[in-house]
């Protein structure tokens, strides 16, 4: 229902504010032809899993368009490109599964939530569980720690940032298989908090998606 509340809501917003590339500025929709042929699949080895994480799944570099679409989502507040980011992850896990029994975004802090007004990994979540027939669960894994930012921080930096930060606090365990859910994947630092979080509630198996990273990672 909030989904498609939300549909309507994007419907009509789009009447009145006509839809421009967030690559090239063209008129007519959030992300052009000539754009999404412009996005590079991520090709670069990914970091060995670590115990607490089964696989993990990225669909392209973070570089434009991919950067300008991700941006406006998270920083402008254009949360109408949730849908066709989320359309994106759908065609990358038709050609890389990974198998979950359930969606989790990587949570806010209730204080960055309050700021932002959204979670981007949510809108994405929903758009995504729409089409994989996948419940999404947004209340058990919590972030308990208002985190600072990770931007500029290194690898060991950013593990000791989020150590700890999360916690399942659900009174019943997470699904066996659990796909984790965030719009960038940097050194996987928060990823790997999340999972091991997850892992002593009792999940089974963790796997990661998300929609960019950059080379240099």
């Amino acid at each position: 229902m909030a989904l498609s509340l939300q549909s309507l809501t994007d419907g009509l917003l789009g009447l009145l504010f006509p839809d421009r590339c967030a690559g090239c500025g063209q008129v007519g929709s959030l992300l052009c032809a000539g754009c999404l042929a412009r996005l590079q699949p991520y090709q670069a080895a990914m970091p060995r899993h670590q115990p607490v994480l089964d696989a993990i799944g990225v669909a392209f570099l973070f570089d434009a368009p991919l950067r300008e679409a991700i941006h406006q989502l998270k920083y402008e507040r254009a949360r109408r490109m949730a849908a066709p980011l989320a359309a994106l992850l759908h065609e990358y896990l038709q050609r890389q599964p990974l198998p979950a029994d359930v969606l989790i975004p990587v949570p806010l802090h209730p204080r960055r939530f309050a700021e932002r007004g959204f979670n981007q990994s949510e809108l994405l979540a929903n758009h995504l569980a729409a089409s994989l027939r996948l419940p999404v669960l947004i209340t058990g894994l919590v972030r308990q720690r208002n985190t600072a930012t990770q931007v500029g921080l290194n690898m060991q930096q950013r593990q000791q940032n989020v150590q700890d930060a999360f916690l399942w606090q659900a009174r019943v365990p997470p699904p066996p298989r659990v796909l984790l859910l965030d719009d960038v994947f940097t050194t996987g630092a928060t990823m790997l908090a999340c999972a091991a979080a997850l892992r002593r509630a009792g999940a089974r198996e963790v796997r990661a998606l998300a929609l960019g990273r950059s080379h240099h990672e």
